[in-house]
């Protein structure tokens, strides 16, 4: 256990920002298919494979983790899992599908926010040792799950809202273009 005390309020409002990922991706579906989502920009990662890691650290890392400190009474240390960015690698004969993607990550958010809908409230403040050694408690683990998933999400919305820009851009310029030829 940790010294920070988890309010019912506090709890609620972490189920409310782990739930938010699985509503961004239903959401993503919609407009993902008007986007070159599997083009990897200069710098980073595609939307595709940026989508496929976020799946993967909630199946491969955060939910087997979050299991483990639940499950064990004891005190868990991160340096013994590897992070997930560094085990995630993208299949090469992967077909690219990101409205199966979407869907997988739907599906694995509800069933990560079933097993923490199950965690007491009390035990939000069972300790972790973090990387650097300091000891967190679960709810820090989690919340810090959804800065990194908020961040890859921030990521994929730059991205789309790049390449519409692009798409606007050249619309411009082609209107012009045939603007002048029929001049």
């Amino acid at each position: 256990m940790t010294d920070q005390e988890v309010t019912q309020e506090q709890y609620e409002q972490l189920i409310d920002d782990v739930s938010y990922l699985g509503d961004e991706a239903e959401a993503l579906q919609y407009v993902i298919d008007r986007v070159p989502y599997s083009e990897d920009p200069p710098e980073g990662r595609s939307i595709y494979s940026t989508l496929k890691l976020i799946d993967h650290a909630q199946i491969n890392y955060y939910r087997p983790i979050i299991e483990q400190i639940f499950s064990e009474n004891r005190l868990i240390d991160l340096s013994h899992f590897e992070d997930y960015k560094d085990t995630f690698e993208l299949d090469a004969d992967d077909e690219k599908d990101v409205q199966k993607a979407l869907r997988k990550i739907v599906k694995h958010r509800a069933a990560l926010l079933n097993v923490l809908k199950k965690i007491p409230l009390i035990d939000w403040e069972r300790g972790v040792k973090s990387k650097s050694g300091r000891v967190i408690s679960l709810y820090d683990f989690v919340q810090g799950m959804v800065r990194e998933e908020r961040a890859h999400l921030k990521e994929i919305a730059d991205l789309i809202l790049i390449y519409q820009n692009e798409k606007l851009a050249q619309k411009e310029i082609n209107a012009k273009a045939k603007n002048r030829q029929s001049n």
